[in-house]
Order: structure tokens, then C-alpha cells, then sequence
């Protein structure tokens, strides 16, 4: 196995170590908002396990280029993702968003989806990071949690959300370089959605440095243009 893909194992390993601290700790260390900045405000939705905690070097790399950042901590990410987009709303009405930008990461995207025609009308691009549209397999593993059981390949709520994204033209979808969670790959591809490349490992396109550097650089080429 050449050594670049023992490295980036190790390193996965080591991102989802970490993802899961982040998990257990964010129920009591939730990252405030960074109000300031001149540029337009970005919205980072974490995924299925998933909290804010996680998004911390995301948001200050963001925060650093002048963008206003909201982490929408949604809980422990398990219970029903149309729940999680009401809630993702209720965020974006506080704060009195438009046009602004939603970063969500795996189930994060499908949240940010879900959200009323309404409200997604007001975000300028969606980049979802790992998302898999079309449902994960890994999602049987978990029948007790609503979460996972919407992520099946065969429900319905993940048939709506990928006929929704067919229909916009404003989402980048971020596919790992190879990604253990979301399963098949092909999962995370939206007819007409722009396609890109990011890191290998699903955790580390939240996590590692060169990921968070490639998600500031997509943002300033959708703020560029």
C-alpha cells in the first residue's frame, strides 16, 4: 500500500477521534457566533453525530478572511432531519440572514435541503461536504435513530431532498478523495450540481488543515464572483 495512503488512514483515524470528542463535548462547549466581518455570513451545519465543537477551526479560518459565522449546533445530529431543518430555520430568522452561504457536512447537507423553499431561497450557495444524497448503507447499522433510518437509500425523505437539489443551481458538492461513511459514492452526486475533489477520509473534510484551507478558498471564489 503506497505510503500516502497509510498516511491518510492514520489521519482519518485520527479525525474521527477527534470528531467524536468534539460530539461528546459540545453538548456543554458550543462555539458563539462570529458577528464581525464585511463579507457575506456563512452558516456551518454539522452532520449525523455531529456538533458545532468540530466546526471551531473551520470558523476561525473563515472568521480570519472577514466572513460573519454561524455554527448551527442542532443537538446530537440523530433525531429526524426535517426536525433539524426547522430548527436550521429558526437560526437563520433569529439572525436575520440573506444571502449567505451554507457549508453542511454529510447529514449537514441534507439538513440545510430540508429547510422551506422560503428559506433556501435566501442562501446564496450551498457546499455540502460528504453528502449523500441519494442515502448511505452505513445507515442500517443504525435502525434505532430517525436520523438513520432517513438516510436509507430507500426512503422517501432522501428521494425529495435529491429531486430538491436537482433543481437548484447553486450547490457545490464536496466528494472525499475516498470516504468510508458515505457509501456508495456515487451517493454524493446531484445531477447538475458542481462537483469537487476534497481530502480522502470523511471526517477529515471538516478537520484536516489542507480541507479547511480548500472550503475558505471555495467560498472566496463564490464571494469573488
Amino acid at each position: 500500500m503506497p505510503v500516502r495512503h497509510i498516511r491518510n488512514a492514520i489521519g482519518e483515524a485520527g479525525s474521527l477521534l477527534l470528531y467524536a470528542g468534539c460530539s461528546v463535548l459540545g453538548a456543554v462547549l458550543q462555539p458563539e457566533p462570529h458577528l464581525r466581518g464585511e463579507r457575506r455570513p456563512v452558516v456551518l451545519v454539522p452532520g449525523f453525530l455531529g456538533r458545532g465543537l468540530a466546526f471551531s477551526r473551520l470558523k476561525r479560518a473563515l472568521a480570519k478572511e472577514g466572513y460573519p459565522v454561524y455554527i448551527a449546533d442542532l443537538g446530537f445530529g440523530v433525531g429526524c432531519i426535517e426536525e433539524k431543518g426547522r430548527l436550521l430555520e429558526e437560526l437563520v430568522i433569529e439572525h436575520e440572514l440573506e444571502d449567505f452561504y451554507v457549508i453542511g457536512h454529510s447529514m449537514g447537507g441534507l439538513i440545510a435541503m430540508s429547510m422551506s423553499d422560503e428559506v433556501r431561497r435566501k442562501v446564496r450557495h450551498f457546499i455540502t461536504m460528504g453528502t449523500t444524497f441519494h442515502g448511505a448503507v452505513l445507515s442500517y447499522l443504525f435502525p434505532l435513530f430517525p436520523a438513520a433510518r432517513q438516510l436509507n437509500p430507500d426512503s422517501r425523505l432522501v428521494r425529495r431532498i435529491a429531486e430538491r437539489a436537482r433543481a437548484h443551481d447553486n450547490i457545490t458538492s464536496v466528494i472525499a478523495e475516498w470516504d468510508e461513511i458515505a457509501l456508495p459514492v456515487d451517493s454524493c452526486r446531484v445531477e447538475g450540481c458542481e462537483e469537487v475533489t476534497g481530502v480522502a477520509g470523511h471526517a477529515q473534510l471538516i478537520l484536516r488543515s489542507s480541507a479547511i484551507e480548500q472550503l475558505v478558498c471555495l467560498v472566496d471564489e463564490l464571494e469573488a464572483g
